[in-house]
């Protein structure tokens, strides 16, 4: 399988015609997108440092102002009126930024109040130079159609009620956007029951309890590819269709698939990755390091797909997909005071994947702390929430739950933005949740690695490119 050669945006350099690097966007000081050839001086002269905050803090402002010029609010309220019995509502625009805002790293949301007194979301994808347009409104199609679906089943997701696309020309509202339920409760991010600052372990149990059972509900639903969800040929939801993948978590990536085996939808993940380093896309500080991490990772996928079903049917004759939120940290669950789940949002980037990524160790119930010191093994998270997987009867989920969490390194992979020392630390989690010693010489894995793939063509081509880095 080789992935086709795509890019997000070209190299803004005049006179160039490559490729920008993926992953970072525009430079937050000029604005201007920059190839591999182009992001360092003579060529791009801007500061490499992070933007002090009042800095970022005005993009921010600048960049709301313009996704605002672009909304008619007069039109939004008008179709979400028409939506809901037109009932009249207003928009209420939050501020950009600090107490009081709604805008996530993907996306602006505006309020629409209703007269009735209920009020829903318009959530729109922001438009800061990150993404293509192509990509953001496949985003959009496929939150849509994975909300609605979502209906149809008891897990505790925004109702939708519409979306449109930017350039569609019965669009009069002027962007790309989603209309849904404002969810009750407020974001998990490991704050206790009253009266308790931090989650102790009996708050964390609860949790586990109520995502236990959304897992549960989640594998009523098998669909028989892996990739993500779209409207249906009539523009059904109630009957989507499993279109290509989105893209992941880094949305560095390109739609894909569909995929009708899990070593398909594995190995894509990994080629796609391995063709945009060689081509000067990815990993740009260290891309022969990269590349040889990918290639290992490709090599591992057949202890991935050991297990892959949930029955005693041979894999190749039962394999199925399951939808899976993958931004799931923790902040996606919406809570009560009391920590009962009251929804799950941000359903984004969801795509239908193999039974032991849909149901086993994920980053909600990781250490990240441990996920960034290289440290690699399952936690006391993972253990709680296969025990009560087990306790309500769905001891196969339970299984799956506390088998490793090689699934959860293989789809962490590298950050995009880490410099060379922190990169090996997240290596060194790969290697040992694959059997292999977190203390292994990196000089001495290496050479070994670039004698065993001697022969790959891309891999002599980059090293004669870019060199054989650190």
């Amino acid at each position: 399988m080789t992935a086709s050669l795509e890019r997000f945006f070209t190299c803004d350099l005049e006179d160039c015609e490559l490729p920008s690097v993926r992953g970072f966007g525009p430079c937050e000081r000029c604005n201007l997108h920059h190839c591999l050839s182009h992001s360092n001086p003579p060529s791009h002269t801007c500061d490499n440092k992070p933007l002090p905050d009042d800095a970022f803090e005005a993009n921010v402002h600048t960049e709301v102002k313009n996704l605002r010029a672009k909304i008619n609010d007069e039109a939004v309220c008008q179709r979400a009126s028409e939506l809901n019995g037109n009932v009249k509502c207003e928009i209420e625009h939050p501020p950009p930024w600090g107490r009081g805002a709604l805008m996530g790293w993907a996306n602006y949301h505006a309020r629409i109040r209703f007269e009735s007194g209920a009020v829903w979301l318009m959530r729109v994808p922001r438009t800061n130079g990150s993404l293509p347009q192509s990509l953001i409104d496949y985003l959009v199609r496929s939150e849509y159609a994975t909300l609605k679906f979502l209906e149809s089943t008891q897990v505790p997701a925004p109702r939708v009620y519409d979306y449109a696309i930017s350039e569609e020309p019965d669009n009069k509202i002027g962007v790309s956007y989603i209309l849904m339920e404002e969810m009750p409760g407020r974001p998990w991010n490991q704050q206790g029951s009253p009266g308790k600052e931090t989650a102790d372990k009996e708050d964390k149990e609860k949790i586990w309890s109520g995502l236990a059972d959304i897992l549960i509900e989640l594998e009523r639903y098998p669909f028989p590819k892996g990739g993500s969800l779209l409207p249906g040929s009539s523009g059904s939801c109630l009957e989507p269709v499993v279109g290509a993948l989105a893209s992941e978590r880094f949305l560095v990536l390109s739609p894909a698939g569909p995929y009708d085996t899990a070593k398909e939808y594995y190995a894509s993940f990994m080629e796609q990755n391995m063709v945009l380093i060689a081509d000067g896309q990815l990993f740009t500080s260290f891309p022969v390091n990269a590349y040889l991490i990918f290639l290992y990772l490709k090599s591992q996928i057949s202890t991935l797909t050991a297990t892959t079903t949930l029955d005693d049917e041979p894999a190749e004759a039962s394999e199925k997909f399951y939808i899976k939120h993958v931004d799931d940290k923790g902040d996606h669950i919406m809570v009560d005071d009391d920590l009962n789940i009251v929804g799950i949002i941000d359903w984004q980037m969801a795509r239908v994947v193999p039974a032991n990524e849909a149901f086993g160790p994920s980053l909600v119930t990781a250490e990240m702390s441990d996920i960034y010191d290289g440290i690699s093994s399952l936690t006391e998270q993972d253990q709680a929430l296969a025990r009560l997987l087990r306790e309500k009867g769905a001891g196969h989920l339970a299984d799956i739950m506390s088998k490793d969490e090689k699934l959860r390194r293989f789809f962490f992979g590298l950050d995009v933005e880490f410099p060379w020392e922190e990169t090996l630390l997240l290596i060194r989690g790969i290697w040992t949740a694959f059997g292999l010693g977190k203390d292994t010489e990196w000089k001495t894995w290496k050479i070994e690695m670039l004698e065993r793939y001697a022969e790959d063509e891309r891999l002599k081509g980059m090293i004669e490119k870019f060199g054989v880095g650190p």
